[in-house]
């Protein structure tokens, strides 16, 4: 079976899980409570299918997602992964180009779980509002969420090969800093989520505005460290890849 054949399986193998309906389930309950409950009243006064309201929207379901995709990693390193893995590493298949296809299964298996709330979402404004012009809120879904799972990805994996257990420090932590706010507590080189930034940002642009629409645009700052999160994230993943187990 080729690289791309055992990436489909281990898909197939983790959707098809248990643990993946639970998955499933929690961000569906998330998303909807976020909705019905947050999002239709709009974000500081503006409208629920703004730009600012789906930001934050995405802010609010990007802890859980993030937490459960860490959870979904903590597989690649559990007991009987561990076991089986020098049986692996017997067939062709090298350390570099396994921890690849984990990796790569996870990134897919991230875009397919982060549609369920975007495609809720979407349903929801239509249902609701007869809102369709769902192309401006691409950017933020972009934004928000891809440099955050690709340094939470790298740095989940570079834990899990160092201790498997460390993965589930990883995921109160991660849900934690999702959900709380620091204001200017930390750096906006630390606001892994952006949930800091977005409501600093927010209450500076929308609180006492003179106009009723007020254009959501990323400061230069902050786009900045989306990259570096992401650059961060891959050097974790390369890392993880090259790095040598032990026997």
């Amino acid at each position: 079976m080729n690289n791309v054949g055992l990436m489909k399986y281990e898909i197939k193998r983790i959707v098809g899980s248990k643990k993946y309906l639970y998955v499933l389930l929690l961000i569906a309950a998330t998303t909807y409570d976020s909705l019905t409950r947050l999002v239709i009243n709009g974000y500081l006064g503006t409208a629920p299918f703004s730009q600012w309201t789906y930001a934050f929207f995405i802010s609010m379901i990007s802890p859980v997602l993030m937490a459960s995709m860490i959870f979904i990693v903590s597989d690649i390193f559990n007991e009987k992964e561990i076991r089986v893995r020098s049986i692996i590493y017997s067939s062709p298949i090298s350390q570099i180009q396994y921890y690849m296809l984990k990796s790569s299964s996870v990134f897919v298996i991230f875009i397919l779980t982060s549609l369920v709330p975007i495609f809720m979402s979407f349903i929801y404004y239509k249902a609701i509002f007869g809102y369709s012009e769902f192309g401006s809120f691409i950017k933020f879904i972009i934004v928000f969420l891809l440099p955050t799972f690709i340094f939470l990805l790298g740095l989940s994996m570079i834990l899990g090969k160092i201790n498997g257990k460390l993965i589930y420090v990883l995921i109160p932590i991660t849900f934690l800093m999702g959900m709380l706010n620091f204001d200017n507590i930390i750096p906006i080189w630390a606001d892994i989520f952006g949930n800091n930034f977005l409501s600093t940002y927010s209450y500076m642009m929308l609180l006492g505005r003179k106009t009723e629409a007020v254009a959501f645009k990323f400061p230069s700052s902050f786009i900045f460290t989306r990259l570096e999160l992401i650059i961060l994230g891959i050097i974790f993943l390369v890392y993880t890849f090259i790095k040598t187990e032990k026997k």
